[in-house]
C-alpha cells in the first residue's frame, strides 16, 4: 500500500498517529511550506530546492544549520527514506514544512503520488484570472514563501470558489507579482519577460533553470519590475512556473486566448535538464 507516512526531524510517524499538540499550533503558523518534486527517488535541482530553503528560513530568523545543507545532500537522504517508506518510487510531490521548535526548527516531509515525466505539460492549458480582492505588500522579504502567506490563502479559497486551478496576484502598486505557490513569465516576440526581483512576488526555487531553459530554447529572457495587467493580456504567450510542477501552459487569462508554441520549446528544455541533473546525481 502506498502512502500512509510522514516524515519529523528524522522520525516516521502515519497520517492518522497524533503528534502534534494544541500548544504547537503558534510554533507551526510561525513557519514556511514549500513544495517541489521528486522522480525516481531523487529531488530534482536540490541544490535549488535547499537554498531556497535556507534562504526562506533566514528570511524569518530560523537557523537551518545542520538540518539543511546548500548541496541538498540532507534533503536528498530525507526525501529518498520518506519516498521508499511510502513505496512511492515513480514520482511524487514533496511538501515541508519548517517552523520553530523549542531547541531548533522543526522539519515536516510529506510525499504524495503524482503523474511522472519530469515536469509533464499538461494539455490544452490553464484557464486563469487575476486575484483582486487584496494586494500584495512590497517587502524586502517578499520573494520567499514566509511572506503573504495569508494572501495567498485567501487567493487559493477564491480560486476555488470560481472553479480557477490558478490566479496571478497583484502588488500595492497594481504590477502583477506571483501565481499561487509560483510565479510566471510571458513571450512577445523573441523575449520571455520574468517578474523583477523587487516586485514584491514569489521567486520559484527553480527561476534559474526556467531562465535557462529559456535560453536553450532560443529566446531572450529579461526582468521587468512593472509587469501590468495589460501587459499580459496582450502578449503573445504565458506560462506559469513552481518547483513541483514545473512549466504550466496557460490556455487562457480572463477572456484572453494564448498560443503555446514557445512554452512548448521552454518546457522540453527544462525537462532535458531535468533528466540530465538526475543523470549527474546517479553517477556522482
Amino acid at each position: 500500500m502506498k502512502g500512509g507516512f510522514f516524515l519529523l526531524n528524522g522520525q516516521f510517524y502515519k497520517e492518522n498517529e497524533p503528534v502534534f499538540t494544541l500548544a504547537d499550533f503558534d510554533e507551526r503558523v510561525g513557519g514556511f511550506s514549500e513544495y517541489f518534486r521528486a522522480e525516481h527517488n531523487e529531488v530534482l535541482f536540490p541544490e535549488s530546492i535547499a537554498a531556497n530553503l535556507l534562504a526562506s528560513g533566514w528570511s524569518i530568523d530560523l537557523d537551518l544549520t545542520g538540518l539543511l545543507d546548500p548541496e541538498g545532500r540532507i534533503l536528498r537522504k530525507d526525501v529518498s527514506r520518506l519516498l521508499n517508506k511510502n513505496h512511492l518510487y515513480h514520482a511524487a510531490k514533496i511538501e515541508i514544512q519548517i517552523y520553530p521548535g523549542a531547541n531548533k526548527p522543526n522539519i515536516l516531509l510529506r510525499a504524495s503520488e503524482i503523474e511522472k515525466g519530469y515536469f509533464p505539460v499538461k494539455e490544452p492549458g490553464l484557464l486563469i484570472s487575476f486575484y483582486r480582492d487584496q494586494l500584495k505588500d512590497i517587502q524586502p522579504n517578499g520573494c520567499f514563501a514566509a511572506s503573504g502567506q495569508y494572501l495567498q490563502q485567501a487567493c487559493i479559497r477564491t480560486a476555488r470558489e470560481q472553479n480557477r486551478p490558478n490566479m496571478l496576484l497583484l502588488n500595492r502598486d497594481g504590477y502583477v507579482c506571483e501565481s499561487i505557490g509560483g510565479s510566471f513569465a510571458f513571450a512577445v516576440n523573441r523575449t520571455v519577460f520574468f517578474v523583477a526581483e523587487n516586485s514584491g512576488g514569489y521567486r520559484c526555487a527553480l527561476k534559474e533553470e526556467v531562465i535557462r531553459s529559456v535560453k536553450e530554447a532560443g529566446f531572450e529572457p529579461a526582468a521587468k519590475e512593472d509587469i501590468s495587467p495589460d501587459d499580459l493580456l496582450q502578449a503573445e504567450e504565458l506560462f506559469l512556473f513552481d518547483a513541483c510542477n514545473g512549466i504550466q501552459k496557460v490556455l487562457g487569462l480572463e477572456d484572453r486566448r494564448y498560443f503555446s508554441t514557445k512554452t512548448s520549446l521552454i518546457a522540453e528544455k527544462l525537462t532535458f535538464l531535468a533528466r540530465l541533473d538526475r543523470q549527474g546525481k546517479e553517477q556522482a
